[in-house]
């Protein structure tokens, strides 16, 4: 009997150890300060346990609730522990309350500033333009439900925390729009897509010059960038700002740190006078040189006028100028920047670079003489030179007191002994010839006169003197000018039939008194002979170029 009493105590004793040491590992458990999973069993939220000490250093604002006049109950505190949504102290607060503290939280989320980075550029947005929201809908419900619902053991891992004044924090899970993450993604592309840039330079007041930073070239890739932006903001952002390397191709620039330093020589200048009166003329000179001034050419790079300059539309500020067209002078958008790429022209065949395309115009112009003009038709006619120097090439243009004027500088190789010039010769000359035309949109009785220019055949050449004594010749170019005929233009416009014919007759006799007789309403226009139509020949000036106003 004994024995028996003896064992059943030994067996209680056991028992009561075992139920001490189980009791002493769930306090253990209730005390550790990480991360517990609160709510497996409502919607998977995730509570976080902090001392007090701990939730102070996060930088949490709390906002606690106040008693409700009404007498709506609210949670009471359990030991001075905390439940947090966020940093938002919703222990006291109703659910309603805690609903309306959350909204704010995630409206003051929206104006976070999030960066995109791409190599060394960067583009800003907001989470809020990111369409910022949060998937677990039911936080609140689950934050004023801990401690009281739950299996037994999350309440005691709950009372535990909150006798021992930690602080329970549930996350907001955090989500995106993948349509607006797309479009902000397609925008910034915009801004940060680029070309491979290179060193450049820039002039200072001194002409010497300083050697200005490159820049790497980036294509985003906007598929893989929506995903980057999407994981990041969904898995890794906390909130506040936050920032996301896109996905891109990136080129490397050229590094010509010790090839620019060796610009330092002005190798060739051209110069036209531009000022002609004729503002939409002048603007579209003057647009046309901002475009081209500063460019840089490294060795074996080639230099496109149509590409610096670009389209001459309306909507890149170049106005309707003159522009030949047939054997008419008409208005056409960026009439004029012919002149440009002239100028230009003039200075690379004194730098002695390498025409790779080069045109004259349809007709003389009066602002170089022939020989010296490069005609640029957008589509058609383009002016090209390739850098063919060792070292890179700065193109400055200049627009000042009516002068337009090109400067290229380099390196300079080239015999100090030895000079060039440049001289025009025309070998022919084509008389102008009169013309007789009708137009319907002119009042009838009027005679107008245009055009009347000479043409010619010319050549190019250079002169090449070493020592001051005469070298050798090099001929440039070969140039054909036509004739532009001086037509008389009658108008036609309400004309009865007989005096349409009248005029027609006259036209085709190239008769300007019988012209003058059809369309005998009173007007009356001076002969051909004292219009003096006839243009005089092209006289070189002394350095090949003329300075003549032109159009």
């Amino acid at each position: 009997m004994r024995n028996n009493k003896e064992r059943k105590k030994q067996i209680l004793a056991s028992v009561i150890a075992l139920m001490l040491v189980f009791m002493m590992i769930l306090s253990m458990f209730a005390t550790v300060r990480a991360d517990v999973e609160m709510n497996e069993e409502v919607q998977g939220l995730e509570a976080v346990t902090v001392t007090t000490s701990e939730a102070a250093s996060a930088q949490t604002t709390p906002v606690s609730g106040t008693p409700d006049s009404s007498g709506v109950e609210r949670p009471k505190k359990k030991n001075g522990g905390r439940i947090y949504i966020d940093n938002i102290d919703v222990t006291d607060m109703t659910e309603e309350e805690a609903s309306a503290a959350v909204e704010r939280r995630m409206k003051e989320l929206s104006d976070s500033i999030i960066v995109f980075y791409a190599d060394e550029q960067s583009y800003r947005t907001t989470a809020g333009k990111l369409g910022l929201g949060y998937s677990n809908r039911d936080v609140v419900k689950e934050a004023l439900s801990i401690g009281r619902k739950g299996n037994v053991y999350k309440r005691f891992l709950a009372e535990q925390a909150m006798k021992n004044k930690e602080q329970i924090i549930l996350k907001l899970f955090f989500t995106v729009s993948p349509e607006k993450v797309r479009e902000v993604v397609e925008k910034s592309a915009e801004s940060l897509n680029c070309d491979a840039q290179s060193n450049g330079l820039k002039l200072n007041e001194d002409n010497s010059f300083t050697i200005t930073g490159g820049r790497n070239g980036v294509d985003i890739n906007v598929s893989e960038s929506v995903e980057k932006v999407i994981t990041y903001m969904e898995d890794e952002w906390t909130g506040g700002q936050g920032g996301v390397e896109l996905k891109a191709n990136v080129t490397k620039y050229k590094n010509g740190r010790d090839q620019l330093s060796l610009v330092t020589d002005l190798l060739g200048s051209g110069r036209t006078a531009y000022a002609t009166g004729n503002r939409s003329h002048d603007v579209n000179v003057e647009i046309a040189v901002r475009h081209i001034d500063g460019t840089v050419l490294y060795p074996g790079e080639e230099f496109s006028a149509e590409k610096v300059i670009g389209p001459t539309t309306a909507e890149n500020g170049f106005l309707p100028g003159d522009t030949y067209e047939g054997t008419k002078v008409v208005k056409t958008y960026g009439g004029g920047v012919c002149q440009t790429s002239t100028t230009l022209y003039n200075a690379v065949i004194r730098a002695e670079l390498e025409v790779t395309e080069r045109h004259n115009h349809s007709y003389l112009v009066s602002y170089v003489d022939p020989g010296f003009d490069a005609a640029i038709s957008e589509g058609s006619l383009d002016f090209r030179f390739k850098n063919n120097s060792d070292a890179p090439i700065y193109i400055q243009g200049i627009t000042k007191d009516g002068y337009l004027t090109f400067n290229i500088y380099g390196h300079e190789t080239r015999d100090p002994n030895r000079t060039i010039s440049f001289e025009s010769r025309v070998d022919e000359y084509k008389d102008v010839e009169k013309a007789y035309d009708t137009d319907a949109t002119k009042p009838l009785g009027s005679i107008e006169s245009s055009g009347g220019i000479q043409g010619c055949v010319a050549e190019l050449w250079k002169l090449i003197y070493v020592n001051g004594e005469f070298s050798e010749e090099e001929r440039v170019n070969s140039s054909n000018y036509q004739m532009m005929p001086y037509t008389f233009t009658a108008g036609t416009k309400d004309a009865d039939g007989a005096t349409l014919a009248a005029i027609s007759a006259a036209c085709q006799q190239q008769d300007l008194g019988a012209l003058q007789v059809a369309v005998s309403s009173g007007s009356t226009v001076q002969t051909a002979e004292d219009q003096n139509y006839v243009q005089e020949e092209y006289v070189p000036s002394d350095d090949g170029q003329s300075y003549a106003e032109g159009q």
